[in-house]
């Protein structure tokens, strides 16, 4: 139990902790004021226990005092930090005011402790307290010498003899010697943390210089120009690249509207809408305007408003010439193409005709030559034929790709039975799928009917794709699937060609319809051909209003979808007989040739 007692009054003894720095110096002084008043107290209550026995009178103010300083002290290490403070202070002078009043007035050794409240009052609160606690001791002492004059004094006050008044003077010789030290202690403590200040300072002021050199040079190494704008948008930065960029100086600038600048931006920035990179045009301070990559982001202050933004643009007058020449150049080879195109499509009747008479005069010699039994000039001249054959459908190919950048591809509608021109097509295809030992397969259903569409175009699509597969396919097998869907709502008729060959890859796909052009130079030295084919079909089903889909995969074979819109031949002549045939597939496939006409 004592072991424990003496714990308590050991941690009662010891100065608290906070984690506020000023709070901790001022529990710190308070403490050490409770733990001075409180040794004061009980070595005065000690003083008077043993006058008491030699006969002397005990004051009930010598109890009360050290028992206020042991609760202060408890309140203390509970966290009532200045709540403590004052309350010593206040104790203290009116302990020794009280005091003072019972031993002899003016001349009792307790006012020599006013000193020490005022003191204490110093080191916890500051100069104001000081202040207000001189003003108390001033009106004590005032207050006590109209007590004595006026005899108001307590009748039964005791005088002070001359040992008390000297332990009295000694303890609160000690005291101020202690409290004194303490305020030395303090202002050496202010004066090393104000000399660390100023060493941190130095060292902030260091690093900030140095910052900002390093924002400088970087501002200043930067190829883009670069302004900052306050938010009424005047500027108030710019680097190097700006002032070199608009050839002007620095006074030229600063200060000035942004609009100056940049003639767009005439609001203040605050209600500017963010942008991310666009084209603008600066103007220069001698009227000259300069094309830039503009892009400006805001700026915030501490509490998240926009103070400003900053502005960075790059100098693209180098880039807009080369555009303008790009675009020039581009105009200029698309004349040449339409100019070529024009020529091969108005070339069209006379490379034919010579083309079409060396045909008939071969087949003329082959009949003449078959007829005398030349059985060896009959085999020459049907490779006559067959190279001219050959090179007519070259030239044709050319010819209808030369029309349809030309724009002069027309469509021309009328009602044909779909399972006929499949069949037209497939006894061309025949003997060349049986030359490659490939299995021709036909999924066309007799009911599928008649269409009103463009007969031709349809026909040299599915041609040019199935010559394709039988090009591509050996010891293989070829699918040609016919059946009418809908594209959209609108009625369309759907051929699925597909060839189990060599197949393609994803590379290839990617410019397959693409005119003269095949999947590599391998392709094109194996299986010849002008790469027109595609390019073809591609276009006539853009001008049919139709699409072309493909699926391949290497060395599994490749999927061709074709979709062309057409008319049912019944509802086109209701239409026709009622005089409303406003909107058919003619109108519809006019459209998509000057749309094809636009995109050559």
């Amino acid at each position: 139990m004592t072991s424990s007692t003496v714990t308590r009054l050991r941690r009662l003894f010891e100065g608290p902790r906070f984690a506020d720095e000023e709070t901790t110096r001022i529990a710190g002084v308070v403490h050490l004021a409770l733990v001075v008043a409180s040794t004061i107290g009980l070595v005065g209550v000690l003083v008077q226990i043993v006058m008491f026995t030699a006969g002397a009178a005990l004051s009930p103010l010598d109890l009360l005092f050290p028992a206020l300083s042991l609760g202060l002290l408890a309140l203390l290490h509970r966290g009532f930090v200045y709540t403590a403070g004052y309350a010593i202070i206040v104790l203290s002078w009116g302990t020794m005011v009280a005091h003072s009043a019972y031993t002899g007035g003016l001349r009792s050794s307790a006012l020599g402790g006013l000193i020490l409240v005022v003191i204490v009052g110093m080191l916890l609160f500051g100069r104001r307290t000081l202040l207000g606690l001189l003003g108390l001791c001033f009106l004590a002492l005032l207050g006590l010498y109209f007590a004595e004059v006026g005899g108001m004094l307590p009748a039964n006050a005791i005088e002070e003899s001359g040992p008390r008044a000297y332990l009295s003077r000694m303890l609160h010789l000690a005291a101020a010697g202690v409290f004194l030290s303490l305020a030395v202690h303090s202002l050496q403590n202010a004066l090393a943390r104000a000399r660390a200040g100023e060493v941190r300072a130095e060292q902030i002021l260091g690093e900030a210089e140095r910052a900002r050199r390093y924002a400088d040079n970087i501002l200043a190494s930067m190829a883009e120009s670069l302004v900052v704008v306050d938010a009424e948008g005047r500027i108030q930065t710019v680097n190097r690249a700006t002032l070199k960029l608009l050839d002007a100086m620095p006074d030229q600038l600063l200060g000035r509207p942004f609009s100056a600048v940049l003639p767009e931006a005439d609001a203040p920035l605050p209600h500017e809408p963010q942008q991310g990179l666009v084209e603008r045009v600066y103007r220069a301070p001698g009227g000259r305007e300069i094309p830039v990559l503009y892009a400006r982001s805001p700026l915030r202050g501490d509490h998240g408003q926009q103070i400003g933004a900053v502005c960075v643009a790059s100098d693209i007058t180098h880039l807009k010439r080369a555009e303008g020449s790009l675009r020039e150049a581009k105009q200029m080879a698309e004349e040449a193409n339409q100019a070529k195109s024009r020529f091969l499509a108005n070339m069209s009747h006379e490379l034919r005709t010579p083309l079409n008479a060396v045909i008939g005069y071969a087949e003329m010699l082959m009949e003449e030559a078959d007829e005398r039994g030349l059985e060896g000039s009959l085999d020459e001249l049907r490779k006559i034929q067959f190279a001219g054959k050959h090179l007519l459908g070259l030239i044709s190919d050319i010819l209808d790709l030369s029309k349809i950048e030309a724009g002069r591809m027309d469509v021309h509608l009328e009602t044909f039975d779909v399972a006929d021109m499949v069949e037209t097509v497939l006894g061309t295809i025949r003997p060349l799928a049986d030359r490659g030992n490939n299995r021709l397969v036909v999924v066309c259903p007799s009911s599928i009917g008649f269409i009103h569409a463009d007969l031709t175009k349809t026909r040299q699509i599915l041609l040019n794709l199935l010559s394709n597969a039988v090009k591509f396919t050996d010891h293989g097998e070829i699918r040609l699937t016919a059946s009418k869907t809908l594209r959209d709502g609108t009625p369309a008729v759907q051929f699925i060609v597909a060839d189990s060959g060599i197949g393609m890859t994803q590379q290839q796909l990617g410019k397959l319809f693409q005119a003269f052009s095949q999947g590599d130079s391998t392709t094109s030295r194996r299986f010849g051909g002008t790469g027109l084919g595609l390019a073809i079909s591609k276009a006539f089903c853009d001008i049919l209003g139709g699409t072309i889909e493909v699926k391949s995969q290497l060395g599994i074979g490749t999927v061709f979808t074709v979709r062309l819109p057409y008319t049912d031949p019944h509802e086109l002549s209701l239409s026709r007989r009622s005089g409303s045939f406003s909107r058919t597939v003619a109108e519809a496939a006019r459209v998509a040739a000057a749309r094809a006409a636009l995109k050559a």
